[in-house]
């Protein structure tokens, strides 16, 4: 936290060269209420920004974009996993996180991880990705490269570098979270405007955002990446700088071109991609070795994972390892439920109907329908059919159309009782 206090101070000072008042420590202030008063600043001296600006002449030439590189030793260690398993990872688990059958044929070395800074979170043709940020595993390390638009005017010069870049690199893949609804939309958007055509549309997509909602949605209350890197990596992102003053500080480096004004947020950029990749790691470790897990929700999520992959015996596995493990009533739940989906796609159905009874004690009115409908169209028990109705129709709470729906159903198996026993009495007679 001292290092972002010190570079908002610093800041400061260059822009306005006057004492720095806002930002003492001793004034009682957080650091993001500080950051707030700093980004309204900026904002204000916004729109004197052309009275201010200096004859043409007079502006020293400045490349149209800025490259920056990090490096990370593959043997760092993030959490659970070190980046250097990477090299380990098999297409087949990528093609089961992703749901595509494509990522089982490709290359996970060549795999790019994506993120992108802007000029405001609503999307749409005013708003510019002025950082392209790329995460990409090479012989020794994972690097990261940042490319920085210095000059709005010159967007179609920064894509051409950004361009070339994808080309020499030859990725065989794009991993980003939030990318399709946001990333890549906006991007593509820009490219049309230069005439171009965003590269990465053409390799398959990984948006993590979705496996990281299905794995960890019984165990986080939020999926952010930012999140998960804090509780899952150990990634502290106390200093990190919020999302939402990262406009400010581009406009604040635009005019200044003071380039400590934009270096927390490529920092923020970097840090992100190398969470991005040690989470899809752990993803992808947790789905090799569920020991590692560490909440049964995990290994629930794990369980929905496959299944919508289509890995049925696995996500049976890991389903019957959650329900038996599960410490909360709700996890245990969700286990049994999708359970006892698959042991009826597999015909189980004795099984199945073990489940149903167990989700029925708690008045649960699927597992009623389900118990009713075995004992109808499997046993032909009406009568044991009719009974469970009838404890659905006392015990749940049900909205009218439910109530209609069982009371016909207890309708038509009374009528099925009536025939039967219609059949009875001639047959005696």
């Amino acid at each position: 936290m001292r290092k972002l206090q010190d570079r908002l101070k610093e800041i400061e000072r260059k822009n306005s060269g006057k004492k720095v008042t806002g930002l003492d420590e001793t004034d009682g202030r957080t650091t993001r209420e500080k950051l707030e008063k700093l980004v309204q600043q900026n904002l204000q001296r916004k729109g004197m920004a052309m009275a201010e600006r200096k004859p043409a002449a007079m502006v020293a030439a400045r490349d149209p974009f800025l490259v920056k590189d990090f490096y990370y030793s593959l043997d760092g260690r993030y959490g659970k996993v070190r980046l250097g398993e990477w090299r380990e990872l098999q297409p087949e688990t990528l093609a089961v996180i992703s749901g595509s059958a494509a990522f089982a044929a490709l290359d996970p070395q060549k795999v790019l991880f994506f993120d992108s800074e802007t000029t405001g979170l609503a999307g749409g043709t005013g708003t510019i990705p002025f950082m392209l940020g790329f995460g990409f595993f090479s012989e020794q390390v994972f690097q990261v490269k940042i490319f920085l638009l210095q000059d709005l005017d010159k967007e179609g010069e920064f894509l051409a570098a950004v361009d070339d870049f994808l080309q020499a690199g030859n990725f065989s893949a794009a991993v980003t979270f939030n990318g399709k609804a946001f990333d890549f939309p906006l991007l593509e958007t820009r490219y049309i405007l230069q005439r171009r055509r965003f590269p990465l549309l053409k390799l398959p997509h990984l948006d993590f955002l979705f496996p990281a909602r299905t794995i960890w949605k019984n165990t986080f209350d939020s999926r952010k990446l930012g999140y998960l890197g804090e509780m899952l990596l150990g990634i502290s992102r106390s200093d990190d700088i919020e999302a939402s003053f990262i406009p400010a500080l581009y406009f604040s480096f635009l005019r200044n071109q003071d380039l400590s004004a934009i270096e927390p947020v490529i920092e923020h950029n970097a840090m992100d991609l190398v969470g991005l990749a040690a989470v899809v790691l752990l993803g992808a470790r947790y789905l090799d070795d569920h020991s590692l897990t560490a909440d049964e929700g995990e290994i629930l999520g794990l369980g929905m994972l496959c299944e919508r992959a289509g890995l049925l015996e696995k996500a049976e596995v890991f389903y019957r390892l959650a329900k038996d493990v599960a410490g909360r009533a709700a996890v245990q739940e969700r286990a049994v439920r999708r359970l006892s989906v698959l042991l009826k796609k597999k015909k189980l159905y004795q099984e199945a109907l073990k489940l149903w009874e167990m989700l029925s004690a708690g008045n649960d009115l699927q597992a009623y329908r389900e118990i009713s409908v075995h004992y109808e169209h499997r046993e032909r028990n009406y009568y044991q059919a009719v009974e469970i109705v009838e404890k659905a129709l006392v015990n749940v709470s049900l909205s009218p159309s439910q109530q209609q729906d069982l009371e016909k159903r207890l309708e038509r198996l009374r009528s099925k009782i009536a025939k039967l026993e219609e059949k009875d009495v001639t047959r005696d007679a």
